[in-house]
């Protein structure tokens, strides 16, 4: 896995870490029927059994990425930088596909194919996590029926699992061979693309799906994301709107536009973005923590102890909560001073 934070922002304050930690909870929402689900999670549940090499294409080469500036260590840490938390997108499934016409001749995309039971089989050896019989069992279905996208779909959902990325890059463009307007394919190469650090290339790749799957937010989300790693935030934060145009409860967006917001130095915004996510999930403490970020940002900081308070009350192991949450009351203390002495 080529990079695990999204992004990360130089601190605004003395002793006060703007940043967080990782976090590697899957939130709800993922829905069961989807086997594949954890595919659309760009930086990985954190439960995978099967270790995943990296593995770069030869061609075309990958641009150098932006750099962003180091993290400033935290008062009393041990040197090390704090990075901003991971977004971890669930799945929103807009409903049965239509059928519609295809290359294939004679039949529709969604029609049943002699691959079909050998595709049911691999989603449920995936279940299991049996990824190289899942693999072989999909090599058999596209033997069956070279013409079935799906199963081409399939086996690059695979073929990324078990990190073999050129692969999966190959499996997802023979599919759309076959059927150039079947936005999933688009969308889960973009997936791989991004995975390879090819940003502009997932971009495209994004653009497309969400062009024709106008109801499905994923793609307006990964577009987002695409665009924070090539430096576009204010762009980031209108693909973010279209994602929750799509969804009004897709949280993740919010979460994702409210780090967008703190990029373009705009707490205020951010913190209302915070505020809506924790509405939809209460319980989220990365929502509560980023949401003390805002605040903090603002010279809120009784607001912001309270906001950290209940992200470490959520989740007592949040270690980037404590260390903001003293850096908020040493803050608060010295602010008090310099309003007394005025």
């Amino acid at each position: 896995m080529l990079t695990r934070s999204l992004f990360a922002l130089a601190l605004a304050a003395a002793n006060l870490p703007w940043a967080s930690v990782p976090l590697y909870a899957q939130p709800a929402g993922i829905p069961q029927e989807d086997p594949f689900a954890d595919e659309l999670n760009p930086f990985g549940s954190g439960q995978r059994k099967t270790p995943q090499p990296e593995i770069y294409p030869n061609d075309p080469a990958t641009p150098q990425p932006r750099v962003n500036p180091p993290m400033a260590p935290a008062q009393g840490g041990d040197g090390t930088g704090i990075t901003l938390p991971v977004p971890f997108p669930d799945v929103t499934v807009p409903g049965p596909a239509a059928d519609r016409p295809t290359a294939r001749t004679g039949r529709s995309l969604y029609a049943e194919s002699p691959a079909a039971p050998l595709i049911a089989k691999a989603r449920d050896l995936e279940k299991e996590e049996k990824w190289e019989e899942a693999l072989a069992t999909l090599k058999e279905a596209v033997e069956a029926d070279p013409q079935d996208p799906e199963a081409h779909l399939a086996m690059g959902i695979v073929l990324r699992r078990l990190g073999r990325l050129e692969p999966a890059i190959e499996a997802f463009s023979k599919g759309l061979q076959i059927d150039p307007l079947e936005p999933e394919l688009m969308f889960r190469r973009g997936i791989v693309w991004f995975r390879l650090g090819q940003y502009g290339i997932a971009l495209k790749d994004f653009e497309d799906a969400s062009g024709i799957a106008y109801d499905d937010p994923r793609p307006e989300l990964w577009r987002g994301l695409a665009l924070m790693k090539i430096d576009r935030p204010l762009e980031a934060i209108s693909a973010y709107a279209g994602a929750i145009r799509r969804d009004r409860t897709y949280m993740v967006a919010y979460l994702n536009r409210g780090l967008a917001y703190l990029a373009t130095d705009e707490p205020r915004k951010a913190e209302l973005d915070f505020d809506q996510a924790i509405r939809h999930e209460p319980k989220d403490a990365r929502a509560w923590f980023n949401r003390g970020v805002a605040q903090a940002r603002q010279e809120a900081y009784g607001e912001a102890i309270k906001s950290y308070e209940l992200s470490l009350r959520i989740d007592p192991t949040l270690k980037a909560a404590q260390i903001n949450l003293d850096a908020a009351r040493r803050l608060q203390a010295r602010q008090q001073v310099v309003t007394s002495q005025r």
